[in-house]
């Protein structure tokens, strides 16, 4: 039978507040980066984040962090919240976005129309329906 040699978990480390705030001045007057800092007090080469994490818990940085929604999913249908008339400058905005939507849409259109004449006449290729066709 196989034996299993199962690695065993580092324990955790606690840090009083003290010891938070010694660590988080070190970093700030040094200048080192902050995994230097962080094995020079546990002996850890990686630094995962804890001196951050210990930055907005002790008020160093804002602990508020404005996360960006997903992208790829859909937004949920907002309730209770009364509609707002939209601004002239938006509206005018999304005017202008529209027609300049068209005038792509119609280049393209005559492109098309371009490329099927082209195929139509050089490859002798029938593209188009025919109006004797049912």
């Amino acid at each position: 039978m196989e034996t299993k040699i199962r690695k065993t978990a580092k324990p955790s480390i606690y840090f009083s507040v003290k010891q938070k705030h010694t660590i988080i001045k070190d970093y700030l007057s040094s200048g080192l980066p902050k995994q230097k800092i962080w094995e020079k007090y546990t002996g850890d080469k990686k630094e995962k984040g804890k001196l951050l994490k210990f930055m907005r818990q002790l008020g160093y940085i804002e602990g508020d962090i404005v996360k960006k929604p997903v992208s790829f999913f859909m937004d949920l249908p907002t309730t209770n919240k009364p509609q707002v008339a939209p601004v002239r400058n938006e509206t005018s905005h999304k005017t202008n976005q529209l027609e300049q939507e068209l005038k792509d849409s119609r280049l393209r259109e005559q492109a098309y129309l371009v490329m099927i004449q082209i195929a139509e006449r050089d490859l002798k290729i029938d593209i188009r329906k025919k109006s004797f066709t049912k």
